[in-house]
């Protein structure tokens, strides 16, 4: 069985999701939901929402409604966080030399993808830390070029003096775009690039949503958010899905889902305002203490923060997955040693393996 699904494989099973559990009845698409805001409290003596929308394809007014509470799962990948470089963003259908800026999970993706068609790619980023996966490929690909954000004067310099040699990994990162597609760098040395490729991540938007400034983004910090998910003074009626990022995504967003499902429906209860706030302060100190930046607050990336039914073996298939990850990027999708794991999932009750008569039209 293979562990990672195609792009197509994977729009193939959302649909069929859809299908299964009929939930196309319940989505309303092309609609764009443009204003979300409180209604008068004192009116109806409980939170109520209006919420403003508009199909897309039919030219009438917007059509208001109000609901008992909000969900809000959009997301955050529509505002890409651009970083700071002097210039402007220019682009090119003709692959030749392309600068990818950053190598995080999606910038080490997209070079691998690129070297095959590129001339050259140059990857630039913040640091020197890579993995031995990431080596191995610059090692072998003679037209991928990393280029790391390094101080002349660092002492790592001369202990890496020799791997930055035989891997052609530059000193230098990006400081300004020229017009006619020349990258400068800091170092003074520069490049003529056909395209630029920005894996510097997204930040969170919610243009739509009216708390009154009860609920702000704050250098990518949605809050005050207890677990996440509820801000306290408005919470039950208002929630949010997706918010935590590098994470087990499917699994844990169900998770939520089901928790506010739960606590709209009195099967659950929320804790009282003063002990939600005093959460969210403790994680906010926490985060503080450990020198983690408030943009990067949501980003749990560890199996501290996991839904409680999350079995073992979930966990275990995707420590051996990043692992093997480490060790070679261009193969760990396709080569595994993880069978064992995968006949204890076989077993669990959170796991539907559907036979193909299932799926017959």
């Amino acid at each position: 069985m293979r562990r990672f699904p195609g792009h197509r494989e994977l729009l193939l099973y959302l649909k069929d999701y859809c299908e299964w559990f009929g939930l196309k009845e319940m989505i309303r698409f092309n609609t764009r939901v443009e204003y979300v805001g409180m209604l008068d409290f004192a009116k109806f003596g409980k939170d109520k929402w209006i919420i403003r929308s508009k199909d897309r394809k039919l030219n009438e007014k917007a059509r208001e409604e109000v609901f008992d509470a909000v969900v809000v799962a959009t997301g955050h990948y529509s505002k890409p966080r651009l970083p700071n470089i002097k210039g402007i963003y220019f682009d090119d259908m003709v692959i030749q030399v392309v600068v990818v800026v950053e190598n995080s999970l999606s910038g080490t993706d997209i070079s691998m993808e690129l070297v095959d068609v590129g001339k050259e790619v140059h990857l630039s980023a913040k640091t020197l830390d890579i993995s031995e996966g990431l080596s191995k490929v610059i090692s072998k690909h003679h037209n991928l070029h990393f280029h790391p954000q390094v101080n002349s004067h660092s002492h790592f310099l001369f202990a890496f003096h020799k791997i930055l040699h035989n891997h052609r990994i530059g000193t230098i990162q990006i400081d300004s775009l020229d017009e006619d597609g020349r990258v400068l760098f800091i170092d003074g040395s520069r490049i003529t690039a056909n395209s630029i490729i920005y894996c510097t991540g997204y930040s969170y938007t919610f243009p739509f949503l009216d708390t009154k400034g009860i609920v702000v983004v704050d250098d990518d910090r949605v809050g005050p958010l207890y677990e996440h998910t509820f801000p306290p003074s408005l919470a039950p009626s208002l929630s949010f899905v997706g918010i935590p990022r590098k994470l087990i995504g499917f699994p844990f967003f169900e998770s939520q889902t089901k928790w506010i499902a739960q606590v709209l429906s009195g099967k659950r209860t929320l804790p009282s305002w003063d002990n939600m706030m005093q959460s969210i302060e403790e994680f906010y100190h926490s985060r503080d203490l450990a020198d983690i930046p408030k943009h990067n607050t949501h980003d749990i990336a560890n199996f501290e923060w996991i839904p409680p039914h999350l079995e073992d073996w979930r966990k275990d298939l995707c420590l051996a997955a990043l692992r093997n990850a480490e060790a070679d990027l261009e193969t760990y999708r396709d080569s595994c040693d993880d069978h064992e794991l995968l006949q204890v999932a076989h077993q669990s009750l959170h796991f539907t393996q559907l036979e193909p008569e299932a799926f017959a039209l």
